[in-house]
């Protein structure tokens, strides 16, 4: 999981909304709450204009180390830079935090805290036509693990849906039109149905968005930027209980709609997707790009692998398959286009 290093912590309705790397790239300073320009221990050099997993590790470092902000997070500081620069580079940034804190940023700085942003890994994939293992069905882009291995670069997230959109499009395109009828499980459909139904009948003394609220302080503090062995196992013992309360959850549907019943169906996602998480960050013993394990800080070679989660406790290793030549030509294609671009 990769982490974003500007995300707002207020309000609490907005928590985790992005302030684009722009802000970095035109100037922003990032400060404790000492008020000292920290990027200097941790990238002399390149400073604010860092690799964003590195901000976000210099940040998160400082918030652990006591030199937060009070709601813990950092400072970023672009109120030194010309009124007419912020509004005409950095216009979304100014808009944003006037609306969520009415925050003049021409005149002060941003509360900011490292987000989580970007998955790595995702649902499992043919590597040749990006198939999922499900008839007709198919994953790209962030659904699925690509191009990028252990980290993304900002800004290159689009070459998946350029090379892999291509492939997935003919591929589907070939299924479709060798079909004589398009067959649905009826099956499927029930089961569907009966979970629909299983929720909507729901009515224990559980809150979905509390439970919603716990999972993801789980994750923050057990599965953040900086892992290790038993902050991750304290962590999935925490998710079976949160795991064991969703059993209780109560689904109450209003005249306002069926938001209750949507962030129901998310909790149950997103505790599937964080126990695949924190077991497969177990596995993954070595720091890799995006994954920092404190207590195994070097790269491991023989963890130049895929985990494949299939369910709790169900972690295999699989070997990384060669590019396809097809796939190795579309890259190079776009490669160039976007030299030419530049």
């Amino acid at each position: 999981m990769q982490f974003h290093p500007s995300g707002l912590i207020a309000p609490e309705n907005a928590a985790g909304t992005l302030v684009s790397e722009a802000a970095r790239g035109e100037g922003g300073i990032l400060r404790n709450q000492l008020g000292e320009r920290f990027m200097s221990r941790y990238d002399p050099e390149r400073m604010e204009l860092s690799t964003r997993d590195r901000v976000a590790l210099a940040a998160y470092t400082e918030i652990k180390a006591g030199c937060g902000t009070p709601d813990g997070g950092v400072w970023l500081d672009v109120s030194h830079l010309p009124r007419e620069t912020i509004m005409t580079r950095l216009p979304r940034v100014y808009q944003t935090l006037l609306e969520l804190q009415m925050l003049d940023i021409t005149k002060e700085p941003i509360e900011i805290a490292p987000t989580a942003h970007y998955s790595m890994g995702g649902v499992w994939v043919r590597p040749e036509d990006h198939g999922t293992g499900v008839d007709g069905l198919y994953a790209i882009g962030e659904a699925a693990s690509g191009l990028h291995g252990a980290n993304r670069l900002g800004g290159n997230s689009l070459i998946e849906l350029l090379v892999f959109g291509r492939i997935v499009g003919q591929a589907a395109a070939e299924y479709s039109t060798g079909l004589d009828a398009q067959r649905r499980s009826a099956e499927a459909l029930d089961v569907a149905r009966a979970e629909v139904d299983e929720l909507l009948a729901a009515d224990g003394p559980e809150n979905v968005r509390a439970l919603q609220r716990a999972l993801r302080d789980i994750m923050t503090e057990h599965a953040g930027v900086i892992r290790d062995e038993n902050g991750l196992r304290q962590g999935l013992a925490e998710l079976t209980t949160v795991e064991a309360r969703i059993g209780d959850v109560g689904v109450h549907p209003d005249i306002a709609g069926f938001q209750d019943l949507a962030h129901a169906f998310d909790l149950k996602s997103a505790a599937l997707a964080a126990r695949a998480t924190v077991e497969a960050a177990l596995e993954r013993r070595e720091t890799r790009g995006c994954h920092n394990r404190s207590d195994y800080p070097e790269l491991d070679p023989a963890l130049q692998v895929n985990l494949v989660w299939s369910g709790p406790g169900s972690v295999a290793r699989e070997t990384i398959p060669p590019i396809p030549d097809e796939i190795a030509a579309l890259m190079r294609e776009v490669s160039s286009v976007g030299k030419l671009v530049e």
